[in-house]
């Protein structure tokens, strides 16, 4: 949204310099006379200061609504728009709400919201915006909005107070911290464009309706989006932030590589790792490596024989060289998981019991399964593409092709493995092999998703059912905003039933490795959002 035409052509110039690959200038004034040597050096700083940061992304964006978006476009809302709170590893920060607080049994949630915040708009940011922005996600019921589920209703006690009350107890901070299905929008604003369809029209078309320090400035999903900064933000500005954050999308992995290094982007991730090295001694960029909160799955189809048997089940997981496939797939920027949830988040427990390597003992529970010499097949699906599960499956395939197990690999495109995991279990895949990270941080976002019964298949793609462990969590999710540790040990001991029935193997959680030319500093990688640049941190060198 330009406010005057000027402004706009300034603009038009700083992007034109960006997309060439070099930063920005401020501009500075001819002097009379000539300046002196260290003159010359100050003036030469002061115009190299950029003031446009590009982040090089490997996927197309999908849709700007922050009530359906569950994909790419992460990386863009959380600049764009602001959630009630925000997550951090370190624990949750205020953002719109500055404080909040709870009944005892964490069945009513009270949230204290920050004044003086301005959505692009211009209009004030009030109790009633979170209210319409909750119930239209709610309403609309795609996306994340299942995270809303414990709400039973939302009440506006002031124009900077709300309460939610809630059908079962829920860390309601937590949730409201979410990725996914959290931000506020400008209900005044978008109210007027009509219903929900046409606001998801509207949105799409590059425009939005947030709070955050960034507009949407330029949209175009298979190319690039351009963000500008919001000069009225509540959080204010200083001289070294940058004006203008462009998310350049660009496939090729050794391209972005090459771009980085020469600073025609700033920052990268998903690089060739055996280049990593190599990038950590180049004096032009930062190698930050953080814990993720990703995990990758082999799911075991639990119904159809011969895994409908535990003890074939917990032989494939012994049959698999943990440490090997870190360094081989990873090579070592990550770790061998510790059960199904990732280190740093509640419910990872170092001490869990979990499979290691031993074929030997592989070969005992095959026998004792009557399966003494293997002599079944598998059929293994990945998704296409991604070479770390290609090598994964490899893998898989040669360890237990040792017991005498044929593994029939089948790479496809995610729409036809998902299909074929959707159709019926007994025709399904034997092993599905995939990534997950959490919706928001809790335990529950895994152990639900993927291992929690269902009637209608979903991401259980185990097919798995234990009423015991599903009670577990439902009773652990509910204590989390209220009894933290009781909640931990009634986690601990669902993942231990799950050790012990083995319905998928637990292989890695990769890290997240990001490089950053020098010319940028202040990034940190938020492992609750994932593959988020939070431009409003980063500083120019």
């Amino acid at each position: 949204m330009r406010k005057l035409l000027s402004v706009g052509f300034v603009i038009a110039l700083i992007l034109a310099i960006a997309i060439s690959g070099c930063a920005g200038t401020n501009k500075t004034t001819e002097p009379s006379t000539p300046p002196s040597e260290g003159a010359k050096e100050e003036t030469k700083k002061v115009e190299s200061k950029p003031n446009v940061v590009i982040y090089g992304y490997v996927s197309e964006m999908t849709t700007l609504d922050p009530s359906t978006e569950f994909s790419n476009s992460i990386i863009i809302l959380p600049n764009v728009y602001e959630c009630l709170v925000k997550y951090t590893p370190e624990g949750l920060k205020p953002w719109l709400a500055t404080s909040w607080e709870s009944n005892e049994d964490g069945t009513e949630w009270i949230f204290h919201l920050r004044k003086g915040v301005k959505f692009h708009s211009g209009n004030e940011l009030t109790a009633e915006d979170v209210k319409w922005s909750i119930e239209r996600t709610v309403r609309m019921g795609l996306g994340a909005s299942f995270i809303w589920d414990p709400v039973e209703s939302i009440e506006v006690v002031d124009d900077y107070t709300i309460k939610f009350k809630l059908k079962y107890p829920a860390n309601l901070p937590l949730i409201a911290s979410s990725s996914y299905g959290a931000y506020i929008m400008d209900s005044k604003l978008l109210s007027k464009i009509g219903d929900d369809e046409t606001i998801a029209d509207y949105l799409n078309k590059g425009h939005d309706a947030g709070s955050g320090p960034y507009t949407i400035e330029k949209y175009e999903p298979k190319t690039e989006v351009v963000l500008k900064k919001f000069d009225e933000y509540w959080g204010g500005w200083s001289d070294d932030q940058f004006d203008i954050a462009i998310i350049k999308i660009v496939p090729d992995a050794s391209l972005r590589e090459q771009m980085v290094a020469s600073g025609e982007i700033h920052i990268a991730r998903d690089l060739p790792l055996d280049d990593i090295p190599k990038l950590q001694q180049d004096p032009n960029v930062v190698v930050k490596q953080k814990s993720s909160y990703q995990e990758l799955y082999a799911m075991l189809n639990t119904r159809k024989p011969p895994l409908d048997n535990k003890l074939v089940r917990q032989a494939l997981s012994y049959a698999v060289p943990y440490e090997d496939i870190v360094k081989y797939v990873l090579h070592d920027y990550g770790k061998a998981a510790k059960g199904p949830i990732p280190p740093g988040m509640l419910g990872y427990f170092e001490d869990l019991k979990t499979y290691t390597y031993d074929p030997e003992k592989a070969k005992e529970l095959l026998e004792q399964a009557g399966y003494p010499n293997g002599g079944f097949k598998l059929v293994l699906t990945y998704t296409n593409g991604d070479e770390a599960e290609a090598k994964v499956a490899e893998i898989l395939k040669a360890e237990w092709g040792k017991l005498g197990i044929d593994v029939e690999i089948r790479p496809m495109n995610w729409e036809q493995q998902w299909a074929l995991a959707k159709s019926d279990p007994m025709k399904a895949q034997d092993v599905f092999i995939f990534y997950w990270w959490p919706t928001y941080p809790t335990p529950y976002d895994f152990l639900f998703s993927m291992f929690h019964s269902e009637d209608e298949i979903n991401f259980n793609l185990a097919y798995y059912s234990n009423p015991e462990f599903d009670e577990l969590i439902d009773k652990a999710v509910a204590l989390e905003g209220t009894n933290i540790e009781k909640a931990k040990d009634l986690y601990r001991k669902a993942e231990e039933i799950l050790m012990e029935d083995a319905p998928a193997i637990f292989l890695y959680s990769p890290d997240d490795v990001y490089v950053i030319h020098k010319s940028v500093k202040g990034f940190e990688a938020n492992p609750g959002y994932p593959q988020v640049v939070f431009f409003y941190d980063l500083r120019a060198t």
